[in-house]
């Protein structure tokens, strides 16, 4: 007769369930590729891709935590962050965006996000930050949650796009943003009408009446501006300039900046060198001074 066995009890544990999470995707462009392939596996999730219904999913799903994913963020699809930190405060947001300045960073932990990050994120990552974020709030939860302190209402104004608040462009922020990270490529006005859920000519209407411009206009603009700003390197040349900023043309970036500008591109530059050469001296005349008043 065989002797029965006995079952040792395991000394390890139940495996934790997986967190319960809200992957929030505010992106303009749903077709290109998302972070949420990669998340998926990894907790127990409520997916929601429309602003109307965040806060009730939210109230449904109790998660531990939220993620959103953005491309480029125009006013209305920032104003979820705001939204949940005041609507569920204990809720830690992980924020995820193509689109990056350091307006919108810290705007972002002034709203006291829980993590920023921009995108491109690898999968090995996305995987730790998740694991993270469940971590965090199985710990803080004998404490009672995790409460971000109140903000002035001053701080929760959202970042600006190129010097202009999101409000300024509320129909067209999206296309500026691409801009912004793509003015050295091709701009076709189908791409960022596309991201704006226009069609062309309701695009052109809207971004004339928001910017005062025409969109071919401003583009033109923002790379000169862009110019300015690379000729006072002291080792860049005119040409390389021209291209760095997305004109393939030397000549017509020639005629565009002369016209925009006043001056040729090359008596520009050589007008910044001049002025960086005769502050050295009055910079030095300055320490001399304050030196032997010591």
């Amino acid at each position: 007769m065989a002797t029965p066995s006995l079952a040792c009890p395991s000394p390890v544990g139940p495996a934790p369930q997986p967190a319960r999470a809200v992957w929030i995707d505010l992106r303009c462009q749903p077709d290109a590729r998302s972070l949420w392939p990669d998340a998926a596996p990894h907790a127990d999730w409520v997916r929601v891709t429309r602003l109307a219904d965040l806060g009730g999913a939210v109230a449904r799903q109790r998660p531990q935590f939220a993620c959103l994913e953005f491309d480029y963020p125009d006013r209305t699809r920032l104003a979820a962050v705001p939204l949940l930190r005041r609507e569920f405060p204990a809720l830690p947001l992980l924020m995820f965006t193509e689109y990056h300045t350091e307006a919108l960073a810290i705007w972002a932990f002034r709203c006291r996000v829980w993590d920023y990050r921009v995108k491109p994120v690898s999968a090995d990552t996305l995987v730790r930050l998740i694991q993270a974020a469940g971590a965090f709030v199985r710990r803080v939860a004998l404490d009672g949650g995790w409460f971000a302190p109140a903000l002035p209402p001053g701080l929760l104004a959202p970042a600006g796009h190129l010097r202009r608040p999101l409000t300024a462009a509320p129909r067209t922020a999206a296309a500026v943003a691409w801009i912004g990270e793509h003015y050295a490529e091709p701009c076709p006005v189908k791409t960022v009408a596309d991201l704006c859920h226009l069609s062309e000519s309701e695009f052109s209407r809207a971004f004339h009446r928001e910017h005062g411009v025409s969109y071919l206009r401003f583009l033109l603009h923002y790379r000169i501006d862009r110019a300015r700003e690379f000729l006072a390197e002291p080792l860049a040349s005119v040409s390389q300039v021209a291209y760095e900023v997305g004109f393939n043309d030397l000549s017509y970036f020639g005629r565009v900046f002369r016209r925009i500008v006043g001056v040729p591109a090359s008596h520009f530059q050589q007008r910044l060198q001049a002025q960086a050469v005769a502050a050295v001296p009055a910079c030095a005349e300055s320490f001399q001074s304050s030196a032997g008043q010591r």
